[in-house]
């Protein structure tokens, strides 16, 4: 008992120092990534500011003592020549001409260090960025109304083309620039200069490709990107004042990544989730009306629902919403379940179970907000619906869904996106922000209407039967003209007996019957 109560301690303070071991590493770790987060230290600008300024101190003393030579210079050259000696005073005025020259140098000299002592001691102040403030606030402004525009433009009648691109890249790189003002990156200025040129490229083509030409709303964008160009180009305050560079540390490339649930990363984390989710939501979507058109899942489809099948891109905020509570609450719970209980079994089931259920109650409660007349869905017809808003099939199929991204998705996308550097993944997030502004603000705000189906105010079942009945009518006329080229073909066989014609026209006659009682069926129906 002895020997394993010593093996027992020994084991217990071996772990104890191996946890001491990674907590001091990680703190390391911790240390270097706060101090190379690349933001410049202001208090060495400042001291460098003031290294300059007694540097003009020193350079002002020269320039003195260079006045006080060509002064003394200036007089011996003016004694020499009132003593009437031409050789020293030629010597003289040439040693007074040397020492001016000199004093004039000493002089540009220490003008040049002072105005780099005062730029320096200018710019070094914080928050100071003089123009470029405003360039920042009309990137702001170009974002705000190109997201009002899209909210009062119809998502029926926008159309996608070179230009629509263009200018959401425009808007992109907008947000972009937006955020490099904010952190005073030194890329701003690169950055800045290639957008402009960007600008005016877009700018003269989408004028040319339009009728109306160079007008004068493009020439003044044109003109404006052009002085934002020259000014990033030549600007002292631009380089004085942009000092910041993106971290230059880089994370651990297999970090044992522990999910911090709190701070500006997890909630930058969750928006990126919310946003992308949304729109692979409705990819999701599109794929399971696949399945059941081709019969392999009940259920039935709008065919004519133009959210779905022609605006790729239009988000589904339900499925955004529930990958955020996966984050929040259903991986959290999965975690906790399999650190207690002693077979995982048992935590994999009940978060299974979970899951199904929580997802099916978001979609209960969406569909009760904005399906309450089963325009989107209607699962009334399917086994074990709940007033037609959820039914079985589809709980299962969340409970897959939701369990898949909560076990295996989830902590992988955290996983990579600790390997990224902090400010890269700013930018990703600015980037996906954007985009994701940009299409709420054209479809959610005010959803695409369907063709017809709200016109007629039909229900998808009316619309399903439209569709086989003009299947049926297109069928019918396909026959119809197989029978006149019948007829045709037996008018041109004159060889035929008369009774084996006879009863060929017998035959015609009775399918033309039956093909014009098919057509009255047919329109009795609709």
């Amino acid at each position: 008992m002895g020997k394993r109560g010593t093996s027992q301690a020994g084991g217990a303070a071996s772990s104890d120092a191996e946890a001491r071991i990674r907590a001091l590493d990680d703190a390391e770790f911790a240390v270097d990534a706060a101090f190379l987060t690349g933001r410049a230290d202001r208090a060495t600008i400042t001291k460098r500011a003031q290294e300059d300024a007694h540097e003009v101190v020193r350079m002002v003393g020269e320039a003195m003592e260079a006045d006080e030579v060509a002064d003394e210079a200036r007089r011996l050259a003016i004694i020499a020549e009132h003593m009437g000696d031409r050789t020293k005073t030629r010597n003289a005025r040439k040693r007074a001409r040397e020492a001016l020259r000199v004093a004039k140098q000493a002089h540009r000299a220490a003008t040049r260090s002072a105005k780099r002592a005062y730029d320096a001691i200018k710019f070094s102040q914080p928050n100071k960025l003089g123009f470029m403030r405003f360039v920042q606030i009309s990137y702001g402004v170009s974002i705000a109304i190109t997201l009002m525009m899209l909210v009062l433009t119809s998502r029926d009648t926008i159309v996608y083309n070179s230009v629509t691109i263009a200018s959401w890249i425009s808007i992109i790189l907008d947000g972009v620039g937006l955020w490099f003002f904010m952190n005073y990156f030194r890329v701003t200025k690169p950055f800045v200069i290639v957008v402009s040129a960007f600008e005016v490229v877009s700018l003269i083509i989408t004028a040319l490709m339009s009728e109306k030409g160079l007008v004068n709303e493009t020439l003044l964008g044109c003109a404006w990107n052009i002085f934002l160009i020259f000014y990033f180009s030549l600007s002292k305050r631009v380089d004085a004042v942009l000092v910041n560079d993106f971290a230059s540390y880089k994370p651990r490339q297999n970090p044992q990544v522990a999910i911090r649930r709190h701070g500006w990363p997890f909630v930058r984390n969750l928006i990126i989730y919310f946003v992308v989710f949304s729109i692979l939501g409705h990819w999701m979507e599109a794929g399971m009306c696949q399945f059941i058109r081709l019969g392999w899942v009940q259920g039935e489809y709008n065919p004519s629902n133009t959210m779905l099948w022609r605006d790729w891109l239009y988000p589904y905020p339900m499925e955004g919403a529930a990958v955020v509570i996966i984050a929040l609450v259903l991986h959290p719970f999965w975690q906790f379940l399999l650190k207690r209980m002693e077979k995982p079994i048992y935590a994999y089931a009940i978060s299974f179970v979970v899951n199904a259920l929580t997802c099916s109650v978001i979609e209960f409660v969406m569909g009760l907000v904005v399906n309450a007349n089963y325009q989107l869905w209607d699962y009334r017809n399917m086994v074990g619906n709940i007033m037609g808003q959820v039914c079985l099939q589809n709980t299962l199929a969340f409970g897959v869904a939701a369990s898949l991204i909560a076990w295996v998705v989830y902590p992988l996308l955290e996983s990579w996106l600790a390997r990224v550097p902090n400010d890269t993944m700013n930018i990703v997030f600015v980037i996906v922000a954007v985009v994701g502004g940009i299409l709420w603000s054209l479809y959610l705000i005010d959803p695409p209407k369907t063709y017809q189906v709200e016109a007629k105010d039909q229900s998808t079942a009316e619309w399903r039967a439209q569709e086989v009945r003009d299947t049926y009518g297109s069928a019918i006329d396909s026959a119809d003209e197989g029978i006149d080229d019948m007829r045709t073909l037996l008018n041109e066989s004159p060889d035929l007996p008369k009774q084996e014609r006879d009863a060929i026209g017998q035959t015609l006659d009775k399918l033309d019957a039956d093909l014009e009682e098919l057509r009255h069926t047919l329109r009795q129906k609709e």
